[in-house]
């Protein structure tokens, strides 16, 4: 029997769905093929539901959730 294999992005993350375990982690957004944002994770709700990138610079704290489609890769 062969193992599964994992799938990374370039900069050698893995997807993950516990969010609430990413605080001070710096992950890469993507939605729908593609990369939104990379940052660190600020905070997030306890049923991994969302997460906030924190500031950076001229950005601003930025929400992201599952429904819509967003998936977070650390």
């Amino acid at each position: 029997m062969g193992r599964a294999s994992v799938v990374k992005t370039e900069s050698g993350r893995g997807l993950r769905d516990d969010w609430s375990q990413l605080v001070g982690r710096t992950v890469e957004v993507w939605q729908w093929n593609k990369q939104v944002a990379t940052g660190i994770v600020d905070q997030a709700s306890v049923d991994d539901s969302m997460l906030w990138i924190a500031a950076d610079g001229n950005e601003t704290r930025k929400l992201y959730d599952k429904p819509s489609g967003f998936r977070v890769w650390a």
